[in-house]
C-alpha cells in the first residue's frame, strides 16, 4: 500500500483555507487548537473514504456546525490575560523588542541607518516644498489679491506677460465695483541698476531692487511701516521708503526720515518711511520703493496708454469676487477702449498665491523670485520615492528573518500568546526602530541644513522645522513609516502556527521570498529612474552650456552707465575704455542678449493684420564686432548717426535697423532682398533695413529664437557699455576698467556683469534642481544598497550548509560568488526593464519645457543599468566572498 504523505506535505490535500480562517475567527482561543486538530484528522479520513472534493464540502458543514454560543469568542478564556495596552503588556513588549533588536544588531543597524537617511532627506525636501508653497501667503488679504496678466498673440504665437499698460489698473478700479483697490509697480529703468548715494553721507550703492509704486501700496499689501505714515509716505513726488536693512546700510543708527537720496545723479528723493524687511517668501523683493508721482512720464495723465505693457499691476478684489468673471468684465472694457486692429492682447487675472510657482512661462515681469511648480513636484516625488525605498528596506529585512523567527513565534503561541499580542509586539519593535531613526534623522537635518541651503539656494532655519504644520507633518510621517512598512512583517510573522513549529518543510516555504524579490525590484526600479533622470538632467544642462549661441558672449563685459550725468562724461568714459590695450571693442547698448529689450510689432508687407513680436535694442555701430555676430547681408548701422550721444539727434527722424534672419524670414525676404526695404510696423514704418545678421539666442533655450532688431532710433536710453576684453590677465583688465570708471564717475559704484555668467544664471533653477536630484539620488541608491547588503548577509547565512557542501564537492570561490550574486543580478535586470520606459516618459515630459533639447539615447539607459548592476554586485560580493571563504567543516557543523 502506498504510504500517506506526511502531515504538512504539499502533496497531501489540505482543508479549505477560508473555512479554517472562519474557524480561527469565531472559536475561542482556548478551544481552537483541539477543535481544529480533530477537524483536520476527520478531513484526512474523509479524503481517503469519499475523495477530496466531498471531503472539503464535509469540512465546511462541520465548521459551520460549530457556530454555537459555547464555542464563540465571547466565551471567556480559561486563563485571564492582561489587556493589550495595559502598562504591564507595554513594558513587556518594549523589553522583548529591545532584546530582539539587540540580538539582531546588524539588521537593526541597517534598518535604522536606512530609515534615518530616508527620513532626513524627506524632511529637507518637505522643508523646501513648504517654503516654495508659502510664497505671499503671509499677507492678510492674500486670497483677495490678483495680478493682471496679458496673453499676447503674434503671428499665431502666444506669449504670457506679467505686466500690463499703466492705464489698466486705474481704469478697471474706476469702472468695476468688484475691485476695491489697485497698485502698480515699475522697476527702475525697466530693471536697470540705480546708482544711489545719500546726500551728506559717504556711502554710495548700486541698487538693483528699486521700484516705483502707487501710494495705494499699503492698502493692497499690509507691509509693516516701522517709521513714517503709510497714508502719506508715497503720496507725492520725490519720495522714497526704504527697507529696514537698506536704511541701516545708508544711515547706520541715524534717523533716516528727512534725509535725501540722489538717484543716478539726476533725481533727489526724500526718505519718508522705513518698512520691515520683506520675507524671503515674498514675490515683491524691493529694497527701495519710490513714489509713483516721481516717475513723471509714467504718472502723467496725458501719457496713459493701452499699449506699453511695462507695469506690474495688482488688484485687491472684494470678498467672494469670481476672478474668471471679473477678467471677462475687464476684457469687455478693453474692447470698448481699443480698436480691434490695435488690440493684440487679452487680459487675465492670476491669484497672488499662484504667482511664484505658476509663472515660469511669463515674460515681462519685475520680480526675480520666480519658482516652478514642476520642479517642486519633482522634489516632492523624490522625497516620496526615498521614503518608499527606506520603508521597503525595513520590510525586506524584517521578512528575511521570518524563517528564523517562525520557531520563536510558534513557541510563543504554544504557551498561550494570541496573534493580536504578537502583532502588538512586532509593531513595538517597528516603533522603537522608527522612533530612533526619526530622532537620528532630525539630527542629520540639523547638521546638513547649512549645506542644503547652499545647495538649494534657500534660507531655511531650524525654526522652520518647529512650526505647527511641520511638526504635524513629522508626526504623520512617523506614523506612516510605523504603520505601512511594519504592517506586512507584523501580519506575516504573527501568522505562524504552533502545530508547524517542528515542521521544516513549512518553514522553508513561508511565502515571503516572492515579496522580498518584488521589493528589491521596486527599490532598484526607483533608484534607476533617479539615476537615468540625473544623467539626462545634466546632459540637457551641458547641451545648453555648449550649444552655439550665434554670438560670442565670452569675455564681453556689460558695464552699467545709468549714473553718467552728461554726454561729456559718457564720451570721456567711452574713450578711456577704448584706449586700454586689453580692450578690443566697445559699443553702447540699451540692453544685451539674455536681458529683456523693448517689445514692438513687426508686420508683414502689405498685410498689417499679420504681425509678430520683435525685440529691439538701441545700439551704436560697433555692436556686431563686440558681440561677434555673423553678418549675412548689408552693413552695420551707420556710425554717423548711431554713435551720436542720446541728446544729440532729437530732430533726426531717420531710423536704420539690422534684423536677424528670423525677422527677415517672417517678412518673406532673403537676407539680400531685405536690404533697403522698410520694416513694416516698426517706428511708424520708417525703419530702413541696412543689414541682416544670422540668428542668435537672445533668450534662454526654453524659448525658440524670435525676431530681433538692432536700431539707432532716438527712443530708449543706452545704459550699458558692452566691452570685449582680451583673454590675457583678465583681473588686471577689470582693475583698469574700474579705475577708468571711477575717474569719470567718482560718486557711482562700478557695476558690471559678464555676459556668459549672466546667461548661465538663466538656467539657475534647472541647475539647482539637478544638483539636489543628484545628491539625493545617490542617497537613495545608498539606502537601497544597505537593504541589499542585509539581504545578502541573510542569504549567505541561510545557505551556509549548501556552501559548505559545494566547497567539499569542489566548487571554487568564483563559482560560489556567482551563485550567491546571480539571484540579485537577475532582480536588477528586471528593475532595468521596468524603470527604462518609466524614466523615458518622465524625462520626455520634462524636456518639453525646452525649445532646444537633447535626444534621449539608448546608451543612457544601458549606462544607468551597468552602474546599478555594478553597485549591487559590489554590495553583494562582500558577503558572497566572505561566505565562500568560510571553512566547510565549520559550515557543515552550523545549524
Amino acid at each position: 500500500m502506498t504510504p500517506k504523505p506526511p502531515a504538512g506535505s504539499p502533496d497531501r490535500p489540505t482543508p479549505p483555507r477560508t473555512a479554517d480562517r472562519l474557524l480561527e475567527w469565531f472559536v475561542a482561543p482556548h478551544r481552537l487548537e483541539t477543535l481544529q486538530g480533530d477537524l483536520h484528522e476527520e478531513f484526512a479520513y474523509q479524503v481517503g473514504r469519499v475523495g477530496e472534493r466531498r471531503a472539503r464540502w464535509h469540512y465546511w458543514r462541520e465548521v459551520l456546525g460549530f457556530v454555537r454560543p459555547y464555542v464563540m469568542k465571547r466565551q471567556p478564556n480559561e486563563y485571564s490575560s492582561p489587556h493589550l495596552l495595559s502598562p504591564a503588556m507595554i513594558r513587556n513588549y518594549l523589553k522583548i523588542a529591545w532584546r530582539s533588536l539587540w540580538k539582531n544588531r546588524l539588521f537593526t543597524l541597517l534598518n535604522s541607518a536606512g530609515l534615518a537617511i530616508g527620513l532626513s532627506v524627506a524632511l529637507l525636501l518637505l522643508l523646501y516644498v513648504r517654503d516654495e508653497r508659502a510664497f505671499d501667503r503671509h499677507y492678510t488679504n492674500a486670497d483677495r489679491i490678483a495680478r493682471i496678466t496679458l496673453t499676447a498673440s503674434f503671428d499665431g504665437e502666444t506669449m504670457h506677460w506679467g505686466n500690463a499698460p499703466n492705464i489698466v489698473g486705474p481704469t478697471m478700479k474706476a469702472q468695476l465695483p468688484g475691485i476695491e483697490e489697485q497698485v502698480r509697480f515699475l522697476r527702475h529703468n525697466y530693471g536697470q541698476t540705480a546708482f544711489v548715494n545719500a546726500i551728506g553721507f559717504a556711502s554710495k550703492f548700486a541698487e538693483t531692487r528699486l521700484y516705483w509704486a502707487d501710494s495705494t501700496l499699503f492698502k493692497v499689501f499690509d507691509i509693516p511701516l516701522l517709521v513714517g505714515n503709510p497714508n502719506t509716505a508715497l503720496a507725492g513726488p520725490d519720495r522714497v521708503i526704504l527697507s529696514q536693512s537698506t536704511a541701516r546700510r545708508y544711515f547706520g543708527t541715524a534717523n533716516p526720515l528727512g534725509n535725501v537720496l540722489n538717484v543716478d545723479g539726476q533725481q533727489k528723493l526724500e526718505v519718508t518711511g522705513v518698512y520691515a524687511d520683506l520675507p524671503a517668501t515674498a514675490t515683491l523683493d524691493a529694497d527701495l520703493i519710490g513714489s509713483w508721482a516721481s516717475v513723471k512720464w509714467a504718472s502723467n495723465p496725458t501719457n496713459q496708454s493701452w499699449s506699453n505693457a511695462s507695469f506690474e499691476t495688482y488688484l485687491l478684489v472684494r470678498p467672494e469676487t469670481d476672478l474668471t468673471r471679473l477678467a471677462g468684465q475687464m476684457n469687455a472694457i478693453l474692447e470698448r477702449n481699443v480698436k480691434p486692429g490695435d488690440r493684440f492682447y487679452t487680459l487675465g487675472l492670476q491669484p497672488l498665491t499662484d504667482v511664484h510657482l505658476h509663472s515660469p512661462g511669463f515674460t515681462n515681469t519685475s520680480t526675480d523670485r520666480v519658482g516652478d511648480q514642476s520642479q517642486v513636484n519633482i522634489l516632492l516625488i523624490l522625497a516620496i520615492v526615498i521614503l518608499v525605498i527606506a520603508g521597503i528596506n525595513y520590510m525586506n529585512l524584517a521578512t528575511a528573518q521570518s524563517q528564523v523567527r517562525s520557531r520563536e513565534v510558534g513557541i510563543n503561541k504554544a504557551v498561550g500568546a494570541t496573534r493580536t499580542q504578537l502583532i502588538g509586539r512586532f509593531y513595538t519593535e517597528t516603533t522603537l526602530v522608527v522612533t530612533g531613526s526619526l530622532l537620528l534623522g532630525i539630527g542629520l537635518v540639523v547638521i546638513s541644513l547649512p549645506f542644503f541651503n547652499d545647495l538649494a539656494e534657500k534660507q531655511l532655519t531650524l525654526g522652520s522645522l518647529l512650526t505647527p504644520d511641520m511638526l504635524g507633518n513629522l508626526l504623520v510621517l512617523g506614523l506612516l513609516v510605523i504603520l505601512l512598512p511594519g504592517l506586512y512583517p507584523a501580519l506575516h510573522l504573527s501568522r505562524f502556527s504552533a502545530k508547524h513549529l517542528m515542521n521544516p518543510s513549512y518553514r522553508s516555504s513561508t511565502g515571503a521570498g516572492w515579496l522580498r524579490r518584488s521589493l528589491v525590484v521596486a527599490q532598484f526600479t526607483a533608484s534607476l529612474i533617479l539615476i537615468i533622470s540625473t544623467f539626462l538632467f545634466y546632459r540637457q544642462l551641458q547641451y545648453i552650456q555648449q550649444r552655439k549661441l550665434g554670438y560670442e558672449p565670452t569675455q564681453v563685459v556689460a558695464v552699467s552707465t545709468a549714473a553718467v550725468p552728461s554726454k561729456e562724461h559718457m564720451e570721456s568714459l567711452t574713450n578711456d575704455f577704448r584706449s586700454l590695450s586689453s580692450i578690443d571693442e566697445v559699443c553702447r547698448a540699451q540692453t544685451y542678449p539674455g536681458k529683456t529689450g523693448s517689445g514692438r510689432s513687426l508686420n508683414k508687407p502689405l498685410d498689417d493684420k499679420a504681425s509678430t513680436y520683435i525685440t529691439t535694442n538701441r545700439v551704436t555701430s560697433d555692436f556686431i564686432k563686440v558681440l561677434g555676430l555673423k553678418l549675412l547681408a548689408g552693413t552695420t548701422l551707420p556710425a554717423a548717426k548711431s554713435d551720436k550721444l542720446d541728446t544729440d539727434n532729437e530732430s533726426d527722424t531717420t531710423v536704420q535697423i539690422v534684423l536677424n534672419k528670423t525677422a527677415v524670414d517672417f517678412l518673406g525676404y532673403t537676407p539680400e532682398q531685405a536690404i533697403g526695404k522698410k520694416a513694416p510696423g516698426v517706428f511708424d514704418n520708417n525703419a530702413e533695413i541696412v543689414g541682416v545678421v544670422d540668428d542668435f539666442h537672445f533668450q534662454s533655450l526654453h524659448q525658440p529664437i524670435g525676431a530681433y532688431g538692432f536700431h539707432n532710433a532716438n527712443t530708449e536710453n543706452r545704459t550699458f557699455l558692452l566691452v570685449r576684453t582680451q583673454t590675457r590677465n583678465l583681473p588686471e583688465t577689470m582693475r583698469q576698467l574700474q579705475a577708468a570708471y571711477q575717474k569719470n564717475l567718482p560718486d557711482a559704484a562700478f557695476e558690471y556683469v559678464f555676459l556668459d555668467q549672466y546667461l548661465n544664471n538663466l538656467y539657475r533653477s534647472e541647475q539647482r534642481t539637478a544638483r539636489v536630484v543628484l545628491i539625493f539620488a545617490g542617497l537613495a541608491i545608498l539606502i537601497a544598497c544597505l537593504g541589499l547588503f542585509g539581504l545578502a548577509a541573510f542569504t549567505a547565512e541561510q545557505r551556509t550548509k549548501e556552501i559548505g557542501i559545494r566547497k567539499v564537492m569542489g566548487a571554487s570561490v568564483t563559482n560560489l560568488v556567482v551563485l550567491l550574486s546571480g539571484d540579485f543580478l537577475k532582480l536588477i535586470l528586471v528593475a532595468i526593464v521596468i524603470a527604462s520606459p518609466m524614466a523615458w516618459w518622465g524625462m520626455h515630459q520634462w524636456l518639453q519645457n525646452f525649445a532646444y533639447k537633447i535626444d534621449i539615447e539608448w546608451w543612457v539607459f544601458a549606462l544607468a543599468g551597468l552602474l546599478a548592476a555594478g553597485i549591487s554586485l559590489l554590495t553583494v560580493s562582500f558577503q558572497s566572498i566572505k561566505a565562500a571563504l568560510m571553512n566547510p567543516v565549520k559550515s557543515l557543523r552550523s545549524e
